[in-house]
């Protein structure tokens, strides 16, 4: 039975904690920081997301029982990653991670600093299209990171995760599809960029993200995402991370009810089927994936 403990953290429905035992070391590697106070967004960006701070974060890590955490650069501010390189500043690269956006006016050493002060993944969002030359900057990019180990993490439909699969097979980095890499929840595993992904899982060059149930789901109780998960986690265990989406900026672009985070990562166990894949998910394989200790 969840336990309510009275903390109510921003961006969260309910206030109840997880009602399964979170293993030490636990990780979520999925969410944003936004602070338009300090850092102003892009000119361009129209979402105008509210300010959830790292103070708002640390509120949302007590309530899970997580203690790692990777930061993820949001579209809001473009390729200004001040927010986010701060943020990680003051939680610290022991336990925090960020995963940034670049392109090709970051120098070389820029990428050392970042990779010093705990980055270790670069992120496209693509979803629009991946012609030429977007394709020419994300090869460019990934080799100027690939010495540092970095990740590329793709924020692209299904489709595109398709006609791209040979192209992501090539990049010199580790490739991450972020929310189990967007696909419609009208065909579920049957679109083929489910055996795509779970080919390149196989062969080691990608992982999945199983974060934001709600992103692509057409059930309240996010039945047919959750059985995607189960899907990867049969297909392959030792390639899966976990994220909370916090502070859900798709939900509040569409002004829809925010999420319970704790009945979330409880619905990564019935994804997990065991404690040993709930452990992997959470702990072993984000270790592996970005870095820590």
């Amino acid at each position: 039975m969840n336990v309510n403990t009275g903390l109510q953290v921003p961006y969260c429905t309910g206030r109840n904690v997880p009602a399964t035992p979170i293993p030490a070391g636990a990780c979520d590697c999925h969410h944003h920081i936004y602070d338009p106070v300090r850092f102003p967004y892009r000119a361009t960006d129209t979402r105008n997301q509210p300010p959830a701070t790292v103070d708002c974060y640390r509120l949302l890590q007590k309530k899970l029982g997580t203690t790692r955490n990777v930061i993820v650069e949001p579209s809001a501010y473009g390729t200004d990653n001040r927010c986010t390189l701060d943020a990680l500043r003051v939680m610290g690269k022991e336990n925090t991670r960020a995963v940034v956006v670049l392109d090709r006016s970051t120098t070389d050493e820029e990428i050392r600093q970042m990779h010093e002060w705990g980055v270790r993944g670069l992120r496209f969002n693509i979803n629009s299209g991946g012609g030429p030359e977007a394709l020419d900057e994300i090869e460019e990019l990934a080799e100027r990171v690939a010495p540092y180990h970095w990740s590329v993490a793709f924020w692209m439909s299904a489709d595109l995760a398709v006609s791209m699969e040979d192209f992501l097979r090539h990049l010199p980095c580790d490739v991450v599809f972020d929310h189990r890499g967007h696909l419609p929840a009208d065909e579920g595993t049957a679109h083929p960029a489910f055996a795509a992904i779970c080919r390149l899982m196989e062969e080691g060059k990608a992982w999945v993200k199983l974060s934001g149930l709600y992103q692509d789901t057409k059930k309240a109780d996010y039945a047919d995402t959750i059985a995607v998960g189960k899907a990867y986690v049969a297909a392959c265990p030792d390639r899966l991370v976990w994220g909370t989406d916090w502070p859900h900026p798709n939900i509040y672009d569409k002004k829809l009810d925010m999420p319970n985070d704790s009945d979330m990562l409880d619905a990564l166990m019935q994804q997990a089927g065991t404690e040993e894949n709930f452990r992997k998910i959470l702990v072993d394989n984000p270790a592996v994936l970005y870095d820590f200790d």
